[in-house]
């Protein structure tokens, strides 16, 4: 018992001794400059005073850039808080050699968390096509030290939030490993359809090939889609400022000289390519890529920065465009000459014209000599009706048809 009781005592008094010599963990002079900065996800750490609370690591990203303080003796509870209108985002990483920028921040966290979606500040899910320096920014609130333990050294930390541009809130970023996660529901991305969706044409805005076939099955290309929904624009004086001179450069370097050159302009000033360098015209289309097309050159839609899903979704919304049998809009498969004409001949109020002239002559394949339109195809009627052209009674005018690009600058 004796021998029990020294031993017990000599661990007391090692951990006496152990307990005298071991830091007190107070605030000590430090000359790490090693910086990480993180971005919180979600919820608040920070009020409207400034003070700033604890959190789980769990609220954060990982670090999202690494960086340095400016040379120089610290101590280890010297901070830098934001507080609005006193202290900005740039004064807490002003000591900061390599400053992150906005953009790298947000491609970063979209690449971390793309498979879950960004809720807004009024708690509505938001898509990631939007996630860019356009709609948001790094609003950075806080830099301080996380004092190293025992054989680690000390390392700084900044911690951000992103913020909307317009309203100057915090969004939170929505990971389906989070705790009681709900998955995303998406409202309309565009409301604003307007008086753009009334369109009329009497003309024909299809006409083949000049080998005598209408190639419906063939997919349909990036000149032809431009050129088939400038041609409608135009015919309802609906070019608001665009103005076409075939002396100007062009816009694109595979374009100049070519019938469709107007087209491309057209559909460029509106928004749906990057201009510059090539836009290979004879490359087949996506059918998400011809919605976008269609909803931005009919002005269906002003906004350029939608995902193909949200065009489909103006599309659908209209009525234009359906579904599979299983409600998939297929945006990633390319499009057919027939299906193209499909949706346009609703777009105008074609779907169901008339397939005979005022006289009562029938419209047929061998009306306009096509050698490749089959009467039993899906789409018989369908192209019969999109290389016709009508009177103001909805009956089929053959001569008004032979007035091919009347209203086209095909220089």
């Amino acid at each position: 018992m004796r021998r029990t009781r020294k031993f017990f005592a000599m661990l007391l008094g090692i951990a006496m001794i152990l307990g005298m010599s071991m830091p007190a963990f107070a605030a000590h002079s430090t000359i790490a400059t090693a910086t990480q900065f993180f971005v919180q996800r979600y919820g608040a750490q920070m009020d409207e005073e400034g003070n700033v609370t604890s959190r789980s690591t769990s609220y954060f990203t990982a670090s999202v850039f690494d960086s340095n303080l400016t040379e120089g003796p610290r101590s280890s509870d010297y901070h830098v808080v934001y507080k609005k209108g006193v202290v900005s985002s740039d004064d807490v990483i002003s000591e900061v050699e390599t400053k992150p920028d906005d953009a790298e921040i947000l491609s970063k966290i979209k690449g971390s968390y793309n498979g879950g979606y960004i809720l807004s500040s009024n708690g509505k899910a938001v898509k990631w096509d939007k996630f860019t320096t356009d709609n948001y920014e790094m609003r950075w609130y806080v830099l301080k030290c996380e004092e190293g333990l025992w054989m680690v050294d000390d390392v700084w930390h900044v911690d951000g939030v992103i913020v909307e541009k317009d309203t100057q809130k915090p969004i939170e970023i929505v990971d389906p490993s989070d705790p009681g996660y709900k998955p995303p529901v998406y409202e309309d991305e565009d409301e604003d359809h307007g008086e753009a969706f009334e369109y009329t044409s009497n003309f024909a805005y299809i006409y083949g090939y000049s080998d005598n076939t209408m190639a419906a099955d063939n997919n349909l290309r990036r000149s032809e889609v431009s050129a088939m929904v400038h041609r409608l624009v135009k015919q309802n004086n609906k070019l608001g400022g665009f103005m076409y001179r075939a002396s100007n450069p062009p816009a694109f370097d595979d374009i100049e000289g070519e019938w469709f050159r107007s087209a491309i302009e057209f559909i460029n000033y509106k928004g749906a390519f990057a201009g510059g360098g090539s836009i290979y015209p004879y490359v087949d289309v996506t059918r998400g890529e011809t919605f976008k097309i269609i909803c931005l050159g009919l002005g269906f839609s002003e906004n350029t920065g939608l995902s193909y899903e949200g065009y489909a979704a103006i599309l659908q919304k209209a009525g234009y465009i359906q579904g599979d049998e299983n409600g998939d809009l297929n945006i990633w498969k390319l499009i057919t000459r027939a299906e193209f004409c499909t949706i346009y001949n609703r777009i105008i109020g074609r779907d169901k014209a008339k397939l005979a002239t005022a006289d009562g002559v029938e419209i047929t394949a061998e009306t306009y000599g096509f050698n490749d339109l089959k009467e039993s195809k899906w789409y018989y009627e369908t192209m019969l009706r999109a290389t016709s052209a009508y009177d103001d009674d909805g009956y089929v005018d053959i001569e008004l048809r032979n007035q091919r690009n009347v209203l086209d600058d095909y220089q």
